[in-house]
């Protein structure tokens, strides 16, 4: 079977070629390579299926497998198309390659190609199918190494010298991005020169092709670029070797000479407020933005917070503002510190004055209502790629403002944006630890709001400490499975963004979701309790919302978000609900 050479049947040959080089390319051998190792890559490092992440994340015997099977899935389509050729219809593929495959398919010609154009076809099919794979809902890498494959098989001394200037500048410079960009750049400047020289004869579709590879490789890193030129790239390390202090620009801290800088705080309530006051005696310029006008004039007449946060002194340089643009402007570093069912409409504000160098830390918990988006999920579909970090952990405004000894976590794909955060916030009394699982250091820090709500209904119906243990274990087990099964991470919710933050918001008086719940457990109605507070927000009650919703979204057994769910929107008597959960089929622990 062969396809005429006709218009009809280069046609076909064009169709069949570029499809299945696309599906080829498509294979997310990084993606797979994670799974091996009970890990999804996208949730690690740099959030790539590429090697170079999986080389940061599972080690260099990995990602060397990656690069090897992603540069594989480049060379093999062009190298096969070009074996099913019809003869003297025009080839650009290394002549010793195509005799080598031409042996596998027994002579067999299939595909009509006028002028070389099928293996560039190929090629560029495969690239595009790792860049925007079908397998991942066409979220995939940046395709340095599946192009590097595609091109060997067509102008390998091209490759060749691009691989020079990707070495050179890597080694130089550290950056991945940097050398992937240039030796992309230089290729199409190589294929022509050899053109020129008579050193080796590159026919035009391939010049056509190597100019299209390079302007994929600066779209797909424009981020990349961005950070490059403001200085915040990320150099590549060796898996378990220290972080590059000097990408972070803050020193260890116990250096009295810490780099200080502006930051913003937006939110004017007790967590931003105490927040910002940690920032402020870590030495930083600090302005705190708030959403009502005579709220920011009476704190900066009085120096108290007394609608929010009661008690401690705000210093006289702290100053608060209600003009978004004042606050944000040459601001390093940009809290976001409002309620998460009002953070979207923040975000709109904040995306026209937000600069590609500012580090943008959440310290909101909860899951938005309708889209069932994260903090981070939300940041990226208003604001893009940011240099995202979210911070949670068994914390209390009221008590960080009073200096009360505090261990929070740090949270970011990108470990320099984490230290960056660390050291920003880290002192004698408030100490953070960073990790990379943002997903499950988001979902611990609203899922924990829901629970706290339960152990309150326990307190005001005024049962006992067995059943608030017992509450608050089958409630980890819970978390834990729910935020597995939405990409985090198992042991993030056995750490202070999990188990820490739940203790510590069932058990305080501090906590407003578990003053939610002992006044439900008292009698008294959602509608009126939620009055009573005076827009002070419990994050767990939308939460709820959000949290039952996805759990049957994604099949996930969740009966303790579904019985507090009962009692805030169904109108369910807490007794009925507890006796229900009580009387539950008999199951294993560890189910």
């Amino acid at each position: 079977m062969h396809f005429d050479y006709t218009s009809l049947g280069i046609a076909y040959s064009v169709v069949v070629c570029a499809a299945v080089s696309y599906l080829i390319g498509s294979i997310p051998f990084g993606l797979l390579i994670g799974k091996m190792k009970g890990i999804d890559i996208r949730q690690h490092g740099s959030g790539n299926i590429g090697a170079t992440n999986v080389t940061r994340t599972v080690g260099r015997g990995w990602g060397k497998l990656c690069f090897l099977l992603d540069f594989l899935k480049g060379a093999l389509p062009v190298c096969i198309v070009s074996a099913l050729v019809i003869p003297d219809s025009g080839e650009t593929v290394v002549p010793v390659i195509v005799k080598f495959f031409r042996t596998f398919v027994n002579g067999h010609q299939i595909f009509s190609d006028p002028g070389g154009i099928l293996p560039c076809i190929s090629g560029l099919a495969a690239v595009v199918g790792h860049i925007w794979p079908i397998y991942l809902k066409f979220k995939g890498g940046k395709g340095v190494s599946t192009a590097a494959g595609a091109i060997l098989a067509l102008n390998p001394l091209s490759l060749l010298s691009a691989g020079a200037v990707w070495v050179i500048v890597f080694f130089a410079s550290r950056y991945v991005s940097l050398a992937s960009i240039l030796a992309a750049v230089s290729m199409p400047v190589f294929c022509i020169l050899y053109r020129i020289t008579g050193i080796a004869q590159a026919q035009k579709p391939e010049i056509f092709l190597f100019f299209l590879l390079a302007a994929l490789a600066v779209v797909k890193h424009t981020s990349n670029i961005k950070r490059l030129r403001a200085g915040t790239e990320s150099r590549f390390e060796r898996p378990g070797k220290k972080v590059d202090a000097e990408m972070v620009e803050l020193p260890s801290i116990s250096n009295s000479k810490r780099k200080t800088f502006k930051a913003a705080v937006l939110g004017d309530g007790a967590w931003g407020t105490a927040l910002a006051m940690t920032l402020h005696r870590n030495g930083h310029k600090v302005m705190v933005w708030g959403a009502f006008p005579e709220n920011v004039v009476h704190v900066n007449q009085v120096h108290e917070n007394d609608k929010f946060l009661k008690g401690p002194k705000i210093p006289a340089d702290l100053v608060f503002t209600a003009d978004l643009a004042e606050a944000v402007n040459g601001a390093s570093m940009l809290v976001l510190a409002t309620p998460s069912q009002y953070l979207r409409g923040v975000l709109k504000k904040l995306k026209p004055l937000l600069k590609p160098d500012q580090i943008i830390v959440d310290i909101a918990k909860g899951i938005e209502t309708g889209s069932l988006l994260t903090m981070s999920e939300l940041c990226r579909q208003e604001l893009g790629e940011t240099h995202y970090v979210a911070l949670s952990g068994p914390s209390h405004a009221e008590e960080v403002a009073l200096n009360v000894p505090t261990l929070v976590v740090s949270a970011s794909k990108n470990p320099e944006y984490a230290n960056f955060v660390q050291q920003a916030f880290m002192n004698d009394y408030f100490r953070v630890y960073t990790l990379s699982d943002i997903i499950g250091v988001e979902l611990g820090g609203a899922l924990k709001n829901i629970y706290a709500i339960a152990a309150g209904i326990v307190d005001g119906i005024g049962m006992g400490d067995n059943t608030k243990a017992a509450l608050m274990t089958r409630a980890i087990a819970e978390m834990s499975r729910l935020g597995k099964r939405l990409g985090g991470r198992v042991e993030t919710f056995s750490g202070l963004s999990g188990i820490g933050d739940l203790i510590v918001t069932c058990m305080s008086r501090h906590s407003r979701n578990r003053y939610v719940g002992e006044e439900l457990g008292k009698g008294r109605s959602l509608d009126e309790i939620i009055r009573s507070m005076d827009m002070v927000v419990a994050e767990g009650v939308k939460t709820c919302e959000a949290a039952c919703e996805l759990s049957e979204r994604y099949g996930v057994d969740t009966p303790l978000i579904h019985g507090i769910y009962a009692i805030l929107h169904d109108g369910c008597k807490p007794d009925e609900v507890i006796h229900k959960l009580m009387t539950r089929k008999a199951k294993k622990e560890d189910e």
